[in-house]
């Protein structure tokens, strides 16, 4: 480790965390080594450390013992790498050099203005140093700087997984897969334009039947591919047609299904509710997957469990994604069809109806469950089990309680994170930058496709109802309007 340069820096900073991520990128002959701030190891790095410089200035410590601060600091790195080292040299022309020691004094200045606790009180090192804040200016300075900083990273990967959404969906292209000796089955679906969202946003269209029920079968625009699945399967292989939410790609086709099929229909209570009087849908969710025609009898309401032809689910409330979501569980199979109740560990762009606290809830309690195979609504399955057949694309390797924790506490983090911006009279812009701080992988892996769901739908999807989730609910329950409900209204 004597042999290699060390870099103290502040693990709050945005800016920091940034220029640590490209630094590792840099660094591939490893002739670095990084380390956050903490008082117990200064001395060990160098006898001349002290928490209060460090906390002010970038720290570099030389192979030799040198050590270089601040603008110095970062022209010394900058000259270690050959994609940085004219850039290094440049800045350190003595002429330049006093002016990039300026910018660099005045990001030091108001790096906690974009901190992960927006300069409030924090855990590390020195929490009454933190307590410093600065004004929106600066806030903005340092997001900018900060996204700056990581746009290569973000373009890069959203370059990657547009190619790995494009391979999925050729893979998958209204395929029909049959798992647990048949007791699982899924129906890949698709239509025009409803192809866009696999092939733009990532998320496949599918009904999944499991033990002969069928749930969630499609919308209207689906319809066809879902009626080639229908004739190539066996004769009864459906006794039930179930919903487990009302949103459009997911009961367009439920008396259809169940009149083709002589199957019953199976809804929630209050999904029943939302689907025999209809609701209106935004522009690009209407174009894109299409409205859902009303309810038809006959149908009969899901109760707390559902016969099928071997066995029987169970039925849990889970609200959080939307008000009338339920999940279906098979205790036997320890196997979970948990819908839209799940979505990714790092789902940052949903439906303006979504109530991230009531998912907090329904996460703590789907975890007292015995749960090995977990099968989201849009196209994957999360297993650890060797019954369910390795997948591209589809089986994700990974124990579904493990990233359902994961998620749940993902969310308390964004609830603690906004109600502290909030208790601080942060602007709700101001806010969802603090949600998604450049130092965390996801923030920037996901932010171009963010983006591009934001003006696709405009601000129907976006980080900023993921926000609004948690604070769109008074504590009487009474319901705000959503952001598409008020345009349509005005």
């Amino acid at each position: 480790m004597r042999s290699h340069y060390r870099v103290i820096y502040d693990e709050q900073c945005e800016v920091c965390q940034a220029g640590v991520s490209w630094l590792k990128i840099l660094d591939h002959n490893k002739r670095v080594a990084v380390h956050p701030i903490d008082p117990g190891i200064l001395h060990t790095i160098h006898p001349t450390l002290k928490v209060e410089e460090c906390l002010r200035e970038l720290h570099v410590v030389s192979p030799g013992g040198e050590v270089a601060v601040g603008a110095d600091a970062v022209i010394l790195l900058a000259r270690l790498f050959p994609e940085t080292r004219l850039i290094g040299t440049i800045a350190g022309v003595p002429g330049v050099r006093v002016i990039s020691r300026m910018l660099y004094r005045f990001v030091a200045l108001n790096r906690y203005a974009l901190s992960k606790c927006r300069g409030g009180a924090c855990h590390v090192v020195r929490p009454d140093e933190l307590v410093k804040r600065s004004g929106l200016g600066a806030f903005w300075s340092c997001y900018v700087i900060g996204m700056i900083i990581r746009m290569p990273l973000s373009i890069t990967a959203a370059i990657r997984d547009a190619i790995e959404r494009i391979k999925r969906y050729v893979f998958t292209y209204r395929k029909r897969m049959d798992l647990l000796d048949g007791r699982l089955r899924l129906l890949f679906l698709g239509g025009m334009p409803c192809d866009v969202v696999p092939l733009i946003f990532g998320e496949q269209f599918w009904t999944v039947i499991y033990d002969g029920v069928a749930i969630d079968p499609g919308s209207p625009k689906m319809r066809r591919s879902l009626q080639r699945h229908l004739s190539k399967l066996p004769l009864n292989a459906i006794r039930a047609v179930v919903a487990t939410h009302h949103h459009e790609e997911h009961v367009g086709n439920l008396n259809w299904l169940a009149k083709h099929t002589g199957a019953e229909v199976f809804v929630p209570p209050i999904t029943a509710k939302l689907l025999i009087k209809g609701f209106e849908l935004p522009w690009a969710r209407r174009f894109i997957i299409g409205s859902p025609p009303p309810l038809q009898a006959p149908f009969q309401m899901l109760g707390e469990q559902l016969r099928t032809t071997g066995g029987c689910l169970e039925v849990y409330p889970a609200p959080g994604h939307s008000n009338d979501h339920v999940v279906l569980y098979d205790r036997r199979e320890k196997l979970m069809i948990v819908a839209d109740a799940f979505m990714g560990v790092y789902f940052s762009a949903p439906n303006p109806d979504v109530d991230s606290r009531s998912w907090i809830q329904t996460l703590e309690r789907l975890l007292a469950l015995d749960i090995e195979i977990l099968i989201e609504g849009h196209g994957f399955i999360h297993t650890m089990r060797p019954d369910i057949p390795d997948i591209p694309g589809v089986v994700i390797r990974r124990n579904p309680k493990e990233e359902l924790q994961e998620k749940l506490q993902y969310l308390k983090w964004l609830r603690e994170q906004i109600e502290a911006g909030l208790s601080e009279g942060l602007p709700i812009c101001a806010v969802e930058a603090t949600c998604f701080p450049w130092g965390r992988r996801h923030a920037w892996e996901t932010f171009i496709n963010d983006q591009l769901m934001r003006v696709f739908s405009l601000g129907h999807w976006s980080r900023t109802e993921l926000v609004r989730s948690f604070v769109r609910f008074s504590e009487s329950d009474a319901v705000l309007p959503l952001l598409y409900q008020a345009r349509l209204r005005r």
